[in-house]
């Protein structure tokens, strides 16, 4: 049985430093794409569609679209403040091509980044050198 409360904290008392990159701090907040998804289910044919409406469609999407980039911008702000104060740390290059070396064997990505760190002389599996 496990003991309370000794889960996060480091020895040094405080919880570890967070590892990841910017696409995937982006992408555990919805904001991965660098544009707007709001227009992916309004887009039809705008057959019938009078001035009036085009203009307030395109109005609508405009302030979305602005919206979206505010909370990007304040998501990247928030990203880079929490690798200078140390409560996130970058992903090193090594790390991302270990994740990606453990997807599915049929990926060419996949495929690409056991090479390389073949060729960097780590094993994929493990993450210590050969």
């Amino acid at each position: 049985m496990a003991k309370r409360g000794s889960g996060g904290a480091s020895r040094s008392g405080g919880l570890k430093p967070q590892k990841t990159t910017l696409d995937e701090y982006l992408g555990a907040r919805g904001l991965s794409s660098p544009i707007s998804d709001y227009m992916d289910d309004k887009i039809r044919n705008p057959h019938g569609m009078t001035a009036r409406q085009k203009k307030q469609f395109q109005k609508d999407a405009a302030a979305a679209a602005d919206e979206y980039q505010k909370k990007r911008s304040a998501a990247i702000k928030e990203y880079q403040a929490g690798v200078k104060s140390g409560k996130i740390v970058e992903k090193s290059r090594v790390d991302v091509l270990l994740d990606r070396a453990r997807g599915h064997e049929d990926n060419e990505s996949t495929q690409a980044a056991r090479r390389a760190l073949k060729k960097r002389g780590i094993n994929w599996k493990t993450g210590k050198m050969l």
